[in-house]
């Protein structure tokens, strides 16, 4: 199929983007066991099972990786300069928006 660039605005390199953990619940597998905190969940997914513990790449060490898990939605891309790495953003504005200039290629 035919592409059609756009040229101005803001780019940004394109990555695989996997499920997003919202709560500590992966969005694709939902509730693995009923007997576990929510914060637990996605550890037991297929899609992080083998990772274990996930924290914001961009979070200050002051915050609480555990409360962060709870509060905030999770977004968690492919890094597009190491394809065997991941890049986790949480919702916060401030891990937002290093993460958007982070890899920003035009301003």
């Amino acid at each position: 199929m035919v592409q059609i660039e756009k040229m101005g605005g803001r780019s940004v390199p394109v990555t695989t983007m996997w499920p997003q953990i919202i709560g500590g619940i992966c969005e694709y597998c939902g509730v693995m066991d009923n007997n576990l905190p929510s914060t637990e969940q996605y550890k037991l997914c297929p899609h992080f099972k083998a990772i274990g513990t996930i924290e914001c790449s961009y979070c200050d060490p002051t915050v609480d990786p555990v409360d962060n898990m709870n509060k905030a939605k999770i977004k968690v891309h492919q890094s597009p300069t190491d394809p065997n790495s991941l890049v986790v953003v949480c919702d916060r504005f401030t891990c937002t928006d290093k993460h958007i200039k982070r890899f920003q290629i035009n301003s």
